[in-house]
């Protein structure tokens, strides 16, 4: 009976012809010499698989590809070795099988020569590879193989025998086109964490989530996790792929939620891309929960919807949002290759050579077109944040000659204030210096009207009185000549001479200092010229004249006096009026040339004075003035530059 079987075994393998290795051959696709059976109900075993012989078929494609496929597959093929003297190995093209287990035919039963599988743990393997190498035609004799493959996720099996060196070749070809795939994307990882670092965008915190997680599922799919990352972890190269299948598209919906501004274009497809990215964390809660078959299902559909719903909202956007152009290009490969794949995976397209890197060409053009993408919105914000920087500056611009107008008009009011305060002050010396005057028109007229009644007026008398009275009124009228000339605005700048403005200015308020008894120390035997508006200084010379005056008297000081001195250097002039007021309270003293700050009440000053000497000294005479203690009082100190002679000069 046994051998009964063996015949019938080397009948049927009569129909497949044997795989004759050549020297000068390098691979060999096994597939078309070879037979495959489908274990429906699980019965077959390496035990009674030769009882099966006749269920065997012949392989009609050039790849076996089965789409999803829950049964064992058994394939058998022979090999002829006896023309070579090289080592062959035989290659399982597919790093995603889950369990495979290679028989030869010895005396008419199955002896294992290799076993393997992502989830299979292997030690001590005589090859480190993605792909599943195993050592064949180490006869001379025609050798059969017996191929038992078990697998929960989409079965293709490219099988090929290769000369071990020519396999070797082909995998550091392959290693070098991965290292340059991976090399790109962890390129672009690197840029746009750098672009992130510097902008805080969410939007690239988003895109390295979706790149990192797309990554991690490209690596256990092309077997390069496995054998680099995680060797002997099985969960990742089966579970995990679904899950981050699923975590992935979750990242690319907050990513594209974000970068299109749906909130801002569409409010609509903003809420649809939130439910799309809720459902695929629930497609990440279910990775865990379900089996891989079913799981993996899930997400080869999930991953087929999600580029044509996110290539269908940015063609909604692209008319509003320019840089939408490359994210639509992008997500266009990703489509096209996740749609070749996906019918490669479900066994409907027979070319599995066609499209093996797909996956790999498609999702780095997208990577590639996305970061374009990102790119073209940091352009498109910079040139948002220069037309908004731009108008934010007109309105600055006008906001700020209005505040500038305001205080001009404000300075205006306060010059007219202190004029107006000063006016007062120069009424109250205006009284005093008629108060004399007056008295003696006065007598001038009771001596008139006795000696009229006492028949004593005669023309001598009456002219003696005439002339008397015509000095006293010259005197009122210089007196009120005076005063107006010194409110007269000056029309423009002139040189004029400090002193003299200097001895002016005592002369309008001698009346008031004798009154109080203060005595004003003052002399000037040279011609000392400054520039600008003469009566503008003599109005800063009055305001420090009146504060001395207020302080001596506030305080009662003995002996009161007001000590003036100038002194002339190479480039400056500098004039110090000081007083013996006992100086300027310490706390207050950084204080006393702000506006409407005074110790007066109310009723008694305004606070503006001194505040309008110093613009008048350091804008318009282009100086300064200050103040400083000594030890019998405060010293006010202005400081004028010396300038060549130029426009009239006022004497």
């Amino acid at each position: 009976m046994r051998f009964l079987l063996l015949f019938l075994v080397l009948q049927n393998f009569l129909f497949a012809s044997s795989i004759v290795l050549e020297q000068k051959q390098r691979s060999i696709n096994v597939v078309p010499f070879s037979q495959y059976m489908i274990d429906e109900d699980g019965a077959v075993t390496s035990k009674n698989i030769l009882e099966y012989h006749s269920e065997f078929s012949d392989a009609s494609t050039v790849i076996y590809s089965f789409g999803f496929l829950n049964q064992p597959l058994w394939i058998r093929f022979s090999i002829d070795a006896s023309e070579v003297s090289v080592p062959w190995i035989l290659n399982i093209d597919n790093p995603q099988i889950d369990y495979y287990e290679l028989y030869r035919l010895e005396n008419s039963k199955l002896v294992s020569v290799g076993v393997g599988g992502d989830r299979v743990c292997v030690e001590n393997s005589s090859y480190q590879c993605r792909t599943y190498w195993q050592d064949i035609g180490d006869s001379s004799k025609i050798e059969d193989y017996y191929l038992l493959i078990k697998t929960e996720g989409s079965l293709q099996v490219p099988l090929q025998v290769k000369q071990l060196s020519h396999a070797y070749n082909t995998e550091q070809l392959s290693m070098l086109i991965y290292g340059l795939y991976y090399g790109i994307l962890f390129i672009l990882l690197i840029y746009n964490f750098v672009l992130y670092v510097m902008l805080r965008d969410v939007t690239f915190m988003n895109y390295l989530l979706f790149l990192s997680s797309y990554m991690i599922w490209q690596l256990s799919f092309d077997g390069i996790g496995l054998e680099w990352l995680w060797p002997n972890t099985p969960w990742m190269a089966n579970d995990g792929l679904s899950l981050f299948i699923f975590l992935s598209s979750a990242m690319a919906f907050r990513f594209s939620r974000h970068f299109l501004m749906l909130k801002k274009y569409n409010k609509l497809l903003y809420k649809l891309s939130i439910y799309a990215e809720v459902a695929s964390y629930i497609g990440v809660i279910l990775a865990l929960l379900l089996s891989f078959t079913l799981s993996i299902k899930l997400a080869a559909f999930w991953v087929t919807v999600v580029p044509i719903v996110l290539i269908y909202m940015g063609y909604k956007v692209w008319p509003l949002y320019q840089p939408a152009r490359f994210y639509l290009i992008g997500w266009g490969f990703f489509l096209l290759a996740t749609v070749l794949v996906g019918l490669d995976k479900q066994g409907l397209i027979p070319s599995y050579a066609f499209i093996v890197h797909q996956q790999q060409i498609g999702s780095v053009l997208e990577m590639l077109f996305l970061s374009l993408a990102l790119a073209d919105r940091i352009g498109l914000m910079k040139r948002d944040h220069l037309k908004e920087l731009k108008r934010s500056m007109t309105i600055l611009q006008k906001k700020i000659d209005k505040k500038v107008e305001e205080a001009r008009q404000k300075d205006k009011i306060l010059i007219q204030q202190s004029r107006q305060a000063a006016m007062g002050e120069m009424i109250e010396n205006i009284a005093h210096q008629w108060r004399q005057p007056l008295n003696q028109l006065s007598l001038i007229q009771n001596n008139i009207f006795i000696e009229y009644a006492f028949g004593k007026l005669d023309e001598k008398s009456m002219a003696g009185y005439q002339d008397q009275s015509e000095k006293l009124m010259h005197y009122m009228t210089e007196t009120i000549d005076d005063f107006r000339n010194f409110f007269e605005p000056d029309r423009e700048k002139t040189h004029f001479d400090i002193c003299h403005a200097i001895h002016k200015t005592e002369e309008l308020v001698a009346s008031t200092l004798k009154q109080h008894v203060i005595d004003v120390k003052f002399s000037c035997s040279e011609k000392l010229l400054a520039y600008g508006h003469e009566n503008e200084f003599s109005q800063v010379i009055l305001n420090i004249f009146n504060n001395a005056k207020d302080i001596l008297v506030e305080r009662k000081v003995q002996h009161p006096h007001i000590f003036i001195r100038i002194n002339r250097n190479m480039n400056d002039l500098v004039i110090e009026i000081c007083d013996n007021g006992k100086g300027v309270d310490g706390t207050i003293v950084d204080k006393i040339f702000d506006p409407y700050f005074t110790t007066k009440f109310k009723s008694q000053g305004t606070g503006i004075g001194l505040y309008m000497s110093k613009m008048i000294i350091e804008n318009s005479m282009e100086g300064s003035l200050r103040v400083r203690n000594e030890d019998e009082g405060a010293c006010f100190i202005i400081t004028l530059p010396v300038k060549e002679l130029k426009g009239k000069i006022n004497v």
